[in-house]
Formats: C-alpha cells, sequence, structure tokens
C-alpha cells in the first residue's frame, strides 16, 4: 500500500499549512475545546476557510459545497493540518460541524432539513453540541431518559444531559430522546435539533479535573418543532451509530498524541534526573522508540480509515472503532510512560517552581484519562471490532 498523498492532496496540504500560519489567531491555539472567551475569533477563522469552500469541500453543490473538486482526502487533510498547528479545539468544533453532524444531516435528514442547516453549516454561521450521556448514562446511552412528548406539531422534550462540551457556546444541541412511550434500551429513540436558546433550556458550565469545561444541560417541556428530528422516528439508535462511526473517526487524529509526545521527547534530550541525563539512560531510550514505533502504526490505521471514508456513503463504523480505541490506549500510555520518565515531578501542575514542561504535562495526563471513555468506552469499541470485524458472535456484559 502506498501511504504517500497524491500531489493535489500534497498541495492542498501545503495550501492549508500556509493559510492557518497567516490567518490564525495566537488565542485560539493549544485548547482541547475552545471556551466562551474565543468563540468570536475561532468562528471568523473558521469563516475565512468557509469562503474558501474548505468545509464543503466533500458536500453536494445544492448544500454549498465544492461536489467533491478537492482532493478526496481533503477533510481528513484538513483536520490533521488543525491537529498540526496545535488547534484541537479548532478541530472538535470543525468535526462537530461538518464531520459528524453534517456527514449525517447528508446521510439521513430529510430533503427541508438539509437545506435548512447544511449551507448554513458549510458557511461556519452555526455551532453545534452533542448531547447524549445523561447522570445516570454514561457509556450505557440506551439507557437514557429524556423524552420527547408529542404535542401536535411539535415534541416537548424533557430530561437533564451532563457532559455536554461547548453547550454554552452552540446553536443547536444535536440531542438523543426517547420518543416512543414504553420503550426501554435501544429501541424508541430519535435525535432531534434543539435550539440552544430554546425557552426551558438551561445550560450549566463547570470545570473537570483535567481543567476542560464542560456543560449540563436541563430541558424542562422544551418545545421543538417536530421537522427539527432527524431521519427516521424511533430509529434513533441506527443513526446514533452512523453518527458516533464519524465521531470516533473524524476526532480520533493521531497527532493529538504524537505533537504531545514530541515536546516530551525534546525535554528528555535536556534533562536530568539525580545528577543523570535522561537521554544517556537506556531504558529511557528504549521505551521512547517503542512509544514513537506505535504511533506511527496508529497514523498508517487512520491514513486507511481516512481513505475508505472518502466515500460519502461508507459508513466507518469498524475502523472508527479501532481508531478510537488504539489512540485511547497509546494516549494513556505515552502520558503514563512520560510519568513513571518524569518521575513525581511530573505531577506537579502549571507554573509551579521545577515543573517539567512548566506543568503541562499534568494536563496531559488528566486528559489522557479522558479519552478511555470518550465518544464510547473501551469495552463498546470492543464489541464493535468483535462482532463486526472478526465476526465472533454477540454477548453483553
Amino acid at each position: 500500500m502506498d501511504f504517500r498523498y497524491t500531489p493535489d492532496e500534497q498541495q492542498f496540504r501545503l495550501e492549508v499549512r500556509r493559510f492557518i500560519a497567516e490567518h490564525c489567531p495566537r488565542e485560539i491555539r493549544g485548547f482541547h475545546e475552545i471556551h466562551a472567551e474565543h468563540v468570536a475569533l475561532e468562528m471568523a477563522f473558521l469563516k475565512k476557510m468557509a469562503e474558501r469552500g474548505w468545509l464543503g469541500a466533500a458536500f453536494p453543490r445544492e448544500y454549498g459545497g465544492l461536489g467533491g473538486e478537492r482532493a478526496p482526502m481533503a477533510e481528513y487533510i484538513l483536520i490533521d493540518e488543525l491537529h498540526h498547528a496545535d488547534l484541537e479545539g479548532v478541530a472538535v468544533t470543525l468535526t462537530y460541524i461538518v464531520g459528524i453532524i453534517g456527514n449525517t444531516l447528508l446521510q439521513v435528514g430529510s430533503a427541508d432539513l438539509k437545506q435548512e442547516f447544511l449551507p448554513r453549516m458549510l458557511n461556519a454561521e452555526l455551532r453545534f453540541a452533542i448531547a447524549y450521556s445523561e447522570p445516570d448514562s454514561g457509556n450505557d446511552i440506551a439507557s437514557i431518559r429524556t423524552r420527547a412528548v408529542d404535542d401536535g406539531e411539535d415534541f416537548l422534550i424533557s430530561g437533564q444531559k451532563r457532559f455536554i462540551t461547548c453547550a454554552d457556546t452552540s446553536d443547536y444541541l444535536w440531542t438523543l430522546v426517547r420518543s416512543e412511550a414504553g420503550s426501554s434500551r435501544h429501541k424508541g429513540l430519535s435525535i432531534v435539533l434543539v435550539p440552544s436558546r430554546q425557552p426551558g433550556v438551561t445550560i450549566q458550565v463547570f470545570e473537570m479535573m483535567n481543567g476542560i469545561q464542560t456543560c449540563e444541560v436541563y430541558l424542562d417541556e422544551v418545545r421543538v418543532p417536530k421537522r427539527y428530528l432527524v431521519g427516521v422516528r424511533g430509529h434513533g439508535w441506527q443513526h446514533l451509530m452512523e453518527a458516533l462511526a464519524r465521531e470516533r473517526m473524524t476526532m480520533i487524529n493521531f497527532k493529538a498524541v504524537s505533537e504531545p509526545f514530541e515536546r516530551f521527547v525534546q525535554w528528555v534530550r535536556v534533562a536530568e534526573m539525580d545528577g543523570e541525563r535522561l537521554a544517556s539512560d537506556p531504558v529511557v531510550r528504549q521505551s521512547i522508540a517503542n512509544m514513537h514505533v506505535k504511533i506511527a502504526g496508529g497514523k498508517m490505521m487512520q491514513l486507511i480509515a481516512g481513505a475508505r471514508t472518502a466515500d460519502k456513503n461508507y459508513v466507518p463504523t469498524l475502523e472508527a472503532a479501532a481508531c478510537k480505541m488504539y489512540r485511547a490506549m497509546l494516549s494513556w500510555e505515552k502520558a503514563t510512560l512520560a510519568m513513571d520518565i518524569m518521575r513525581s515531578h511530573g505531577l506537579l501542575t502549571v507554573d509551579t517552581p521545577g515543573a517539567p514542561l512548566n506543568g503541562w504535562w499534568a494536563a496531559e495526563y488528566g486528559w489522557a484519562g479522558h479519552e478511555l471513555s470518550g465518544a464510547g468506552g473501551m469495552d463498546l469499541n470492543r464489541k464493535i471490532i468483535a462482532q463486526q470485524g472478526l465476526n465472533l458472535p454477540r454477548w453483553s456484559n
């Protein structure tokens, strides 16, 4: 297999890299997610991308896209370059708009819904948050209790969502609800686009232990037109699985592992412990070399999956599960390896005197734990690989 980019793809990559260097505000670099104070800067930056047609490079012209004129890997390259430039927060926003919600709407949304939302999305006019998890329904999404009750041409939606990143800065909540009375587990679910400023929506921001901001969302008989139903009513589980596959595929970029690891390696080159240079320790050198090989393998996995998802009709369920699980494992392994080498110094937080890398790695270690559960936990992804990739029988825990 040839992993090299085509000349057109390489030209596009360099074009995106130059654009980022020239137009990206420094204030939005270095964030896992974009906080409220930087939203205006981020959206202005995405707007400039949209003006070049990059957000809709692979979308049909009727919705404001370029009809696939750009390199087939354009969407992958765009997000990859954002990660390369330490713009993970912007990459997450773009993934929500285009990778997850845009692509899922394109496949299952009604004609009216696509016409109302896609042109504005591809023009960077809307922001979204994904509202799946609840206080008693973390990775077990099928147990959600948020309900949508029929009321003429509308739904009345009530419930509570937790860990809804970017809800406070969103225009719409991509919300999983239980729309069929008496249903349980995977049956009777639907996805509805809920306007974030609709009466009855209350959003509270809180900060997690790793310093990342997220939100609690309360829905109190929120009236939403039924035309904002995504796909087929009661088939929300199927649509959710497609959206989650796209989420894992577009959000799981191995540069978010390799770039921090490279910073750590640069520190090891000059650091000393107990008067001895770390770079001279054969155990440290071997451990770093092993991790480098594993990260390179992850990038190859992602390139294969990215090439397959150039076809908009292809849902990368298996590839997304494999990439997500492998990256989460590497992220945790990378973080713990660095902590082992830094010893107790690695636990020192930002601006603490004597902290390696100015205390940056303590936050990186906290974030690595989150990756084990984000976009579906490890057991869920193992089940997908076992059943869809290896044709093993279904099982439950």
